[in-house]
């Protein structure tokens, strides 16, 4: 989201003329969603859910992501009116005015930046190579040629000259000879490899933390790794990593309270909903109307899970655009994605400390 928008303008809009193809090609989807604690849908007396009202903005690319070609070739007016005709089977509605709308929904979509893998690769050989080099500059120093009246000798029996020369206890360098030397140089060549892999390892981490957090990857990450990925428990750990560490197109819509918003200045998040596609093999111009679909089922329900499925590629025409009217300038919108994990973070907490009265 843009850290920089200080206001936004809510527009209700109808995009009239809206035409849905199908193509007969599938992508498979990951969806996950999460309802706010506090936040539940009214049902008749049917067991239908209860009409809600909202207005919907631009929320742009989430911090930390990227897009491509195919990515902006999709418009926003594109993802509002399929994501409007999906909301509506959920009977969510689009707002005929300012006082009718009480939820605001804002619309990210974009792509994830994955990891870098040469980089790990290139420390993997660098790494092998210094060891590969000290392993024989120790090889020659506690084998010297008996020709060579130079080489350093044992002081005392049992002494370990390439051992003590690894660690950095040999002589100083103006009485330590050419073996001894190569030993300390090669030692600090695999020092270096191993540091410039455990620097690359926490950025390449802290890259998936925070992918999985705009995919809906956390908490079966997280769920996923203990014991089971040791004890023949499966791959689903690797699969999810894998997932994360490719790149991925993502949509997430986000329902804030308007009311709060504008009386209290307050973001508050009451349901979230994600889904996302692997990039390589699929533009986001062709995918984006499965990933709707199937996020649309979820779209103010908890998933309770990461749920992957198939959705059929599509595509949109759109036709006039008409404007309804435009509400005045509200407060800040735009919540970035710290602040929902916070308040995702402040239920689970809540909902465990009362789980624990509750004992």
């Amino acid at each position: 989201m843009n850290p920089n928008a200080c206001r936004v303008t809510v527009i209700m809009i109808v995009l009239a003329g809206a035409v849905i193809g199908s193509a007969a090609e599938t992508v498979a989807t990951a969806v996950y969603s999460r309802v706010s604690k506090g936040y539940k849908r009214e049902k008749a007396k049917d067991g239908s859910f209860l009409p809600e009202y909202y207005a919907m903005t631009n929320g742009g690319r989430i911090d930390g992501t990227s897009s491509d070609i195919t990515v902006d070739r999709v418009t926003y007016a594109e993802v509002a009116e399929i994501t409007r005709q999906l909301l509506g089977n959920q009977n969510y509605h689009l707002a005929q005015s300012k006082e009718q709308a009480k939820l605001l929904l804002v619309l990210n979509w974009g792509s994830t930046i994955a990891p870098n893998g040469m980089h790990q690769q290139q420390n993997i050989a660098s790494l092998r190579s210094a060891m590969a080099s000290l392993g024989m500059d120790q090889h020659r120093l506690n084998n010297p040629a008996s020709s060579d009246e130079g080489a350093a000798r044992p002081v005392y029996e049992g002494q370990d000259l390439a051992g003590n020369a690894t660690k950095g206890f040999n002589r100083s360098p103006q009485w330590a000879t050419n073996e001894e030397m190569a030993v300390v140089n090669a030692a600090n060549s695999v020092e270096s490899s191993f540091v410039q892999s455990l620097s690359d390892d926490r950025v390449r981490d802290r890259l998936n933390e925070a992918n999985a957090r705009v995919l809906g990857y956390l908490d079966d990450l997280a769920d996923a790794n203990d014991i089971r990925r040791y004890a023949g428990g499966g791959d689903r750990y690797n699969d999810l990593i894998g997932d994360v560490e490719e790149s991925r197109y993502y949509i997430v819509v986000s329902a804030y309270d308007l009311h709060e918003l504008e009386k209290k200045n307050k973001k508050k998040l009451l349901w979230q909903t994600r889904v996302s596609v692997r990039s390589p093999g699929n533009s986001f111009n062709e995918t984006y109307l499965a990933m709707l679909k199937n996020a649309s089922q979820y779209f103010g329900l908890n998933s309770g899970k990461l749920v992957r499925g198939e959705g059929t590629k599509g595509t949109v025409e759109l036709g006039e655009l008409k404007f309804l009217g435009e509400a005045k300038e509200s407060a800040e919108t735009e919540g970035t994605e710290e602040e929902a994990s916070k308040e995702e973070a402040t239920d689970e907490e809540t909902t465990a400390a009362e789980k624990e009265e509750g004992k």
